[in-house]
């Protein structure tokens, strides 16, 4: 029971105190390499702050080529969890470290109109390979490394523009195959040894995801 009004009288008194003039909160629009999102950020102490995001985008893009029609889908939908370490008090320049979920999803779908395809260096027809689907995936955790301009930081709240680049750290899986393979055929080992090579390309050079974001944000 004491232990109530304590939690009590300690609630009227926090509610009771002067507001301060000092903003260290801000709520942002973002745009960039991990789509469109919103941010949260706070400023714990003068020289570090938190922030959260969440980031939503799709897009599609189709032609033809080769006698390939192509139909590509980019999805974005990562989230953050970062800290910045500003180098000076309330100041605006900062390095940040922290986690970040999967960036996006890459889903891509080839379907031959004619002509020959080549697999591992064999060459197949149209009806033998039918549609053909790739596939990009980033790892689920990734952590994040990078510096940036922006801080929740105001004497009078107001409009303040960010921005951040950095990575995030990990190598996308790549995916492929055909509807006309079968397990076990011909086709479906050289499929496998023509993904096994790009995956060889992506760990060798893309070993990261780029990161460059611009933010609108509102201090309060």
């Amino acid at each position: 029971m004491r232990s109530r009004i304590l939690m009590s009288v300690v609630g009227m008194t926090l509610l009771a105190l002067p507001l301060t003039a000092q903003a260290d909160f801000f709520i942002a629009g973002r745009a960039g390499s991990l789509g469109l999102g919103i941010e949260v950020a706070k400023l714990i102490t003068p020289n570090i702050g938190i922030r959260g995001g969440a980031y939503r985008f799709s897009h599609t893009i189709s032609r033809s080529q080769s006698d390939v029609d192509f139909d590509a889908d980019l999805k974005f939908k990562g989230m953050t969890g970062l800290v910045d370490l500003y180098l000076s008090p309330r100041g605006s320049f900062h390095f940040t470290g922290g986690i970040m979920s999967t960036p996006a999803e890459i889903d891509a779908t080839g379907k031959p109109t004619g002509g020959t395809y080549t697999f591992d260096g064999t060459d197949y027809t149209a009806a033998q390979v039918g549609t053909v689907t790739g596939t990009g995936r980033w790892p689920k955790t990734m952590p994040y490394a990078g510096l940036g301009w922006g801080t929740p930081a105001s004497k009078k709240g107001g409009i303040t523009m960010l921005l951040d680049l950095g990575v995030g750290i990990g190598k996308p899986t790549v995916g492929l195959s055909a509807s006309a393979a079968t397990p076990g055929s011909a086709l479906a080992q050289d499929i496998e040894d023509e993904r096994l090579k790009i995956q060889a390309d992506v760990d060798k050079y893309l070993k990261v995801y780029p990161v460059i974001s611009l933010g609108l944000a509102i201090r309060f």
